[in-house]
């Protein structure tokens, strides 16, 4: 016969058999499979983070200027640490070259080479769609402009990267529909080159000092009123007479 203290040593046996195996305690941030505490990855989107930061640096850029923008102040403003957007970009100078990648893609899908003249379209007519499209793209990208104007005081690598990426085709091509439009008589006798700068000017202004513009005019220039005023405003100093 056992003793009470030998019944209750073979329950506890008994217990001790059939509980069920412990499984390992883990953090949050892990997983158990199969009893084995596993470390969860934290999903990152690199395209996001990626899109963050090019907004955060063509903001910076287009504001300060490349010498005046500081990486850890576009990281913190882009919501990621330093160290992530150095694993990103690599560099300063990287990163401002990624940005005018991205304002190049931005440009060449308004900017497309005009149709040359012919019996159905005018020198006149591909001018009009040339200032047309150069407003519209200014109103929706006035970052592009104010990058060139604070790049432009005196010539760098940069300025000259910014020249030939964006500069260079629009200016031939423009000339081309001035000189055109001018041997048609639509056209003032300017000169075309001289031409080409007033009316980028005139395309692009309003937008990269839109404060200043509202604040003295009391008008929106994003508004697209206010666009197709500018826009006919345009065509009225350039051109001597009106299509049919």
């Amino acid at each position: 016969m056992r003793t009470k203290s030998q019944a209750r040593t073979a329950n506890i046996v008994i217990e001790k058999k059939h509980a069920r195996p412990k499984v390992p305690r883990v953090a949050d941030t892990s997983t158990v499979v199969q009893g084995i505490a596993t470390k969860k990855k934290r999903v990152r989107k690199p395209k996001e983070v990626k899109a963050r930061i090019v907004e955060a640096a063509t903001a910076a850029f287009t504001k300060y200027g490349f010498a005046g923008s500081r990486m850890r102040a576009i990281a913190e403003d882009a919501g990621v640490t330093i160290q992530l957007m150095t694993h990103h970009v690599k560099s300063k100078e990287n990163l401002w070259k990624i940005v005018v990648e991205h304002l190049r893609a931005e440009f060449d899908n308004v900017h497309q080479t005009p149709p040359q003249s012919n019996d159905r379209v005018s020198a006149a007519e591909r001018l009009r769609t040339m200032i047309e499209d150069t407003v519209h793209f200014t109103a929706a990208m006035p970052q592009l402009h104010r990058l060139m104007t604070l790049e432009a005081s005196h010539m760098t690598p940069r300025l000259h990267y910014l020249l030939e990426a964006f500069a260079r085709k629009p200016f031939e091509e423009f000339c081309v529909a001035i000189e055109e439009a001018q041997r048609e008589g639509a056209v003032r006798k300017l000169n075309p080159a001289r031409l080409r700068f007033a009316i980028v000017a005139m395309a692009a202004v309003p937008y990269s000092v839109a404060a200043e513009y509202e604040y003295l005019t009391g008008r929106n220039p994003f508004r697209k009123s206010e666009i197709d005023l500018t826009i006919e405003l345009i065509n009225d100093l350039v051109f001597v007479k009106k299509l049919n």
